[in-house]
């Protein structure tokens, strides 16, 4: 996500945990991380929109929760190493002042040792038959738990986790396969929980970890000033732009984790790896090479980490070993070549329901590629889409943000300006100014019908201005959770580093990049989207409303407030929307589905937190209920196949047999969402009263 037009991006909340690439001594890698603190803090100083006092209070807080980072649920650290630490409480204010590295290796140096003592008892327990007809049960979230007192319960508490993921997995064994004995199942579910644990192991304990765990650290750091204030170490930036632009250097797989092996789910039409023909679906990579050419093992890693692998620049050459279907393993090398997303580009279809034809318009995210002129821009991808739906001659256009975290801020105002005709999208104010981001679309909208929009608890940032736009302008009805995420701040890049001398053989040294909060914004009405989000039209019940995932749910996040609203004209269709909404309203209120997924939300809810049995029969009945309401929800939210929506795909830019095959599946799902066909009524009522 780089500097947009307006020299702003929406940052999603995100942690990059990557190393500093090359090779260096000790004393380089201290004076590498001192310079990233003093850079970080003096950009937080200096050009944060609301910096927090650097004070003992600050230090507390980075105290205790970088805690949480390493040991969220309190099964490594000892008591004892707590209160060694806690003598540091106090003085990170000042170690970030100085700068120094104290605490941050003292907590790093201890945390390794007890991971290394933890691999060792886990292997150990994880080596012999578990017995569980013994009457014991557990709570496997910990982190209102004490800190272990001594290390026999801290191997307690791991003795009684690993009997618990092991159980878990016994029982997911046996349901695949009724005939499997509690013998082998649990063999098995043994191995399998070994191979996971000494994948996240081989992680936590790896060359690279220092790098992970300052990364960490000045996350904990920098998310304290407000959840989108971030650092990335260097490649973390670069996958972030590709992400942001669509576009990346790669193999073309999209990868998959089965029992922690790392296995290809599909190679992507157009990439290297389709048209070297060596691997296909289901094969297992055991191997990728490093930077430095040297084979590492991946089984065990994340997805993330292992994509990071694959990735790099345009030519290089990526050797792997992979295990094929047949068994047999195989030792290959493929060039990265350029990969252009198209999975995630906006996309629609047309829907055939009451008698009408309904657009459908689905975006993911709001993408541009701020490094190419011809590079992917989600505005001229929905304007592609918006086209082809005037062309089947649509009564009415759903445009569905739901999961959108956001994005780009010039494309959200263009994309804005599709549907309304002139005038401003949001405010942004800085320390010094408030400014307007306003439509520059020529007095030309490109459709003025009946329109819908769809929002989540995920919808975030610049889905938000765009659902607030167009509720404010009472241009649409808005539909969905009860709010949606709540990010109302506005982040820059600034790229840190030192330069070289290369008449010297000085090369440039990065320092990573900080995505720091320069702005809060405003809807045109002058509330704010901080912290409460938006607050849908018309409400439909959620299964995550009770979840801890919405802005308001970190305790760093910046306050609600709000400022003078702007002038604008609302929409001439503004008169008819109250009735429809009303309407809606009330039929959400009375429909027998949707209460019952109200229902079967409020009991996951009293349920959230279980102590679990670690006998197998009375665990087995618990995971059944738990999983019956889940399944409750899952099957009221889908429509049964006599009452699933028509639908039908729209044209397909440089379609090929795997893209299409991928846009029937994205159809079959999308014509089984309930919320979708509840919005597509409403939406045909609007559409309704419109054409009166």
């Amino acid at each position: 996500m780089s500097i947009a037009k307006y020299g702003l991006f929406l940052l999603l909340p995100a942690v990059g945990l990557t190393s500093f690439a090359a090779t260096r001594t000790e004393g380089d890698v201290d004076a590498n991380r001192k310079n990233v603190i003093r850079q970080v803090m003096t950009r937080i100083k200096n050009q944060h929109y609301a910096p927090k006092p650097v004070d003992d209070n600050f230090s507390r807080i980075i105290w205790k929760n970088y805690l949480k980072a390493l040991d969220g649920n309190k099964n490594t650290l000892l008591k004892t190493d707590v209160e060694s630490l806690r003598r540091y409480e106090t003085l990170i204010d000042d170690e970030l002042e100085t700068p120094s590295l104290e605490y941050f290796n003292a907590i790093y140096t201890l945390s390794m040792q007890r991971l290394n003592e933890v691999r060792t008892i886990y292997q150990e327990i994880l080596s012999k038959p578990m017995d569980f007809s013994k009457k014991e049960t557990i709570q496997p979230d910990r982190s209102q738990a004490e800190y272990p007192a001594d290390e026999a319960a801290r191997r307690e508490v791991w003795r009684k986790s690993l009997k618990y993921n092991v159980l878990k997995k016994m029982v997911e064994l046996q349901t695949a396969d009724k005939t499997k004995t509690d013998v082998v199942a649990e063999k098995e579910a043994r191995a399998a929980t070994l191979l996971m644990m000494d994948g996240l192991f081989k992680n936590l304990l790896s060359s690279n970890a220092g790098d992970n765990r300052f990364s960490a650290y000045m996350n904990t750091i920098t998310l304290e000033m407000d959840p989108h204030t971030s650092y990335f170490a260097p490649v973390d930036a670069g996958i972030r732009d590709a992400q942001m632009a669509h576009r990346y250097y790669g193999l073309g797989l999209e990868l998959n984790a089965k029992d922690g092996a790392i296995v290809v789910k599909r190679v992507l039409s157009g990439g290297t790896a389709d048209a070297s023909g060596l691997l296909q679906a289901e094969d297992c990579i055991l191997r990728l090479s490093d930077a430095d050419g040297k084979m590492v093992e991946v089984t065990g890693m994340s997805i993330l980490d292992v994509s990071k692998m694959i990735r790099g620049e345009k030519g290089t050459s990526l050797k792997l070993l992979v295990r094929k279907t047949s068994g047999a393993e195989k030792e290959m090398t493929l060039t990265r070549g350029e990969i252009v997303e198209t999975e995630n580009a906006a996309k629609s279809a047309v829907i055939e329901k009451n008698g009408q034809k309904i657009g459908y318009l689905f975006l993911k995210e709001f993408y541009r590629d701020f490094k190419r002129a011809d590079g992917a821009q989600c505005a001229v991808d929905m304007a592609k889409e918006i086209i082809k739906l005037k062309a089947e001659k649509v009564d009415g256009i759903v445009v569905d943000l739901r999961g959108n975290p956001g994005g780009s801020l010039d494309e959200v105002v263009k994309i804005t300006g599709f549907f309304v005709k002139t005038g401003p999208v949001v405010l942004g104010r800085g320390k010094e100014k408030t400014r307007s981001y306003s439509i520059e679309n020529g007095d030309q909208t490109l459709y003025d019908g009946p329109l819908a929009v769809m929002v989540d608890e995920s919808s975030a940032s610049a889905s938000e201005i765009f659902a607030a736009a167009i509720q404010d302008y009472k241009r649409g009805i808005i539909v969905g959770s009860p709010s949606s995420y709540g990010k109302g701040t506005m982040q820059e890049s600034f790229p840190m580093g030192k330069l070289g001398d290369a008449a010297k053989g000085i090369p440039d040294v990065s320092y990573g990049t900080l995505a720091l909060t320069i702005k809060k914004f405003y809807r045109i009405n002058g509330t704010t989207t901080q912290l409460y989000g938006v607050t849908p039209d018309v409400i439909f019940p959620s299964r995550k409303v009770y979840q801890k995932i919405r802005e308001r749910d970190n305790t760093s996040a910046l306050v609600s407030d709000t400022i003078e609203s702007a002038w604008f004209m609302k929409s001439p269709v503004a008169g008819v929307l109250p009735g429809i909404i009303e309407k809606a309203n009330q039929q959400i209120g009375h429909d027998s589905t949707l209460n019952a997924v109200k229902r079967e939300v409020e009991w996951l809810k009293v349920n959230e937190a279980p102590v679990f049995s670690l006998q197998k029969n009375i665990f087995k009945k618990q995971l059944s209920d738990i999983q019956a309401h889940s399944n409750a929800i899952d099957a009221a939210l889908k429509l049964p196949a006599g009452q699933q929506l028509k639908m039908s795909g729209t044209p397909i830019d440089k379609s090929s047999p795997d893209k299409i095959a991928r846009n029937q599946e994205w159809l079959n799902t999308c014509s089984a969402d309930v919320y979708l066909s509840k919005t597509v009524d409403i939406l045909t009522d609007l559409a309704g009263k419109q054409a009166k």
